[in-house]
């Protein structure tokens, strides 16, 4: 029963996140199915995330030398986690019909990034309890969200150029980066834990005024 809980608790805030993103595409919406395609491929990433980050769990800690801390936090969860999320982008979304717009990378990295919270928000609540469950779905799903949107970004740019390697490659470094940022204030715990909340939100307004450039450029208009 409270493994359901646990699940319920993280899921349907997951679910609500994406439609509140998906709501913001005016244009030609994406269909239900691909949304769960991709936030699927979000999900499954997890596994590889977590055999990624393993060896490195020491240096998940104020006590691990300073390079350690710059090295998990930037490499291997920012860049790791996030070079997952942007293949599960390009396996479920990248080179299908429906997308067919620039706003979509937008739509479809974040729904990749909420695929992946909701797994590990599955995982933090059954490790701390029921009690961290809310503020995993408000601040962890949002954050993940919002650092593969960045990229999102990024993938609506070159899906619609004749060389868009460039745009992808650029829209994952950065990702990783604030992903990185996010981690490193919470690992070496050199800034309140409201520094990370605060990057959030700037990069969640950012990334709301390029979705709306987004849809309001989009060709189907």
């Amino acid at each position: 029963m409270r493994f359901f809980v646990i699940i319920i608790a993280s899921l349907i805030p997951g679910i609500l996140w994406v439609r509140f993103f998906h709501l913001k595409d005016r244009v030609d919406q994406e269909p239900a199915y691909m949304l769960i395609r991709t936030f699927a491929a979000g999900a499954a990433s997890v596994g590889l995330a977590a055999m990624l980050e393993w060896p490195f769990r020491e240096w998940l800690t104020a006590n691990a030398s300073v390079l350690q801390q710059l090295f998990v936090a930037f490499v291997v969860i920012g860049l790791g986690e996030e070079l997952l999320k942007a293949l599960a982008v390009y396996v479920a979304a990248y080179r299908r019909d429906e997308f067919n717009e620039p706003v979509d990378g937008i739509i479809y990295g974040v729904t990749a990034g909420i695929g992946f919270s909701v797994v590990e928000n599955v995982l933090y609540t059954l490790t701390y309890g029921l009690e961290v469950a809310p503020l995993r779905a408000l601040v962890a799903s949002l954050a993940h969200a919002c650092f593969s949107g960045i990229f999102g970004v990024y993938c609506g740019r070159a899906k619609f150029k004749a060389t868009g390697g460039g745009e992808l490659a650029e829209g994952l470094l950065l990702a990783s980066f604030v992903h990185g940022l996010y981690d490193y204030i919470l690992i070496a715990q050199v800034l309140s834990p409201w520094a990370a909340v605060v990057l959030v939100v700037i990069i969640y307004i950012v990334l709301q005024r390029l979705l709306r450039q987004a849809v309001n450029r989009s060709p189907i208009n």
